[in-house]
């Protein structure tokens, strides 16, 4: 569906995320867990949060193709799960960021070495 400008509806257009917790407790799983991570990025696929991608797809259509594709290269020790919503149900996301950094802890005392060859 088109709206009058001719762009694409929000409504159609897809958003897909992919949340996954795969296991790097071996040099095997982490060798697993790389190499699906490169292949979300090779997607088109985008860090959001830790160990959470997003994709912007035109349709549904497009969406499930790449579903389809992360299903492929699943990795057998592992947890995805994949969820699907259109660009204008993102567009309402609410963001709160209540973080803060800490402060950095101020030295009492510089100690310097002096070494002499």
């Amino acid at each position: 569906m088109r709206d009058i400008t001719g762009a694409i509806s929000g409504y159609r257009k897809m958003v897909l995320f992919v949340m996954f917790d795969i296991s790097t407790e071996t040099k095997k799983d982490l060798d697993k867990y790389r190499k699906f991570r490169k292949s979300l990025l090779g997607h088109g696929f985008i860090m959001f949060q830790y160990s959470i991608y997003i994709r912007f797809c035109r349709s549904l259509a497009i969406a499930e193709k790449y579903e389809r594709k992360i299903e492929a290269q699943a990795p057998d020790n592992g947890s995805i799960r994949i969820i699907k919503i259109t660009e204008s149900q993102y567009s309402n996301m609410k963001i709160i960021e209540n973080y803060h950094e800490k402060t950095e802890e101020k030295l009492k005392e510089q100690v310097q070495t002096l070494m002499v060859f």
